[in-house]
């Protein structure tokens, strides 16, 4: 399985280096993936075929970089390039911060409880998460920067009043 897994991985990578991710709306491009994953962690947790749950791990890390690459763009087209340091650091510090503890966490609930029930309750909760964000207006206009430095000036209180 986890050789399944890493050749989704390698694929995954090779498709969107080879596409180039979207352009515009990169959002969709990070939620539809993670929505996609979600239902795949799904079938995976209630799958007791190998075949089938080899292939949904498969198509788990399939769909990580094209949830990183969209993601990635998101940051560096909206991060300032005097602060990508500092905020890359920081974000990295976070998702290997989280690694450990989710792990920990997850060890806990499956000595506890049945892993299949588990892992299917966290991928139905990634599912309606990513369906929520679709919804979500702030987020959809997470790319558009004259939206964004308005909101911030009107969060200010700095807006002009036509803007407001």
């Amino acid at each position: 399985m986890t050789t399944a897994a890493s050749i989704g991985g390698v694929v995954g990578g090779v498709l969107i280096s080879s596409w180039g991710g979207l352009k515009e709306r990169r959002v969709y491009g990070v939620l539809i993936p993670i929505l996609l994953s979600g239902l795949a962690q799904m079938v995976f947790g209630a799958s007791r075929w190998l075949f089938l749950s080899t292939a949904a791990m498969a198509v788990t890390t399939g769909l990580i970089p094209f949830m990183n690459a969209h993601s990635q763009a998101i940051w560096q087209s909206q991060t300032p390039r005097e602060m990508q340091g500092r905020v890359f650091s920081v974000r990295r510090l976070i998702a290997q911060f989280s690694w450990p503890t989710s792990a920990f966490v997850m060890g806990a609930l499956a000595s506890q409880f049945d892993p299949g029930v588990i892992i299917m309750i966290c991928g139905g909760v990634l599912a309606l998460w990513c369906v929520a964000g679709l919804f979500n207006p702030y987020l959809r206009r997470v790319e558009d920067k004259a939206w964004i430095e308005a909101q911030a000036l009107k969060n200010a209180g700095l807006a002009a009043p036509d803007q407001a």
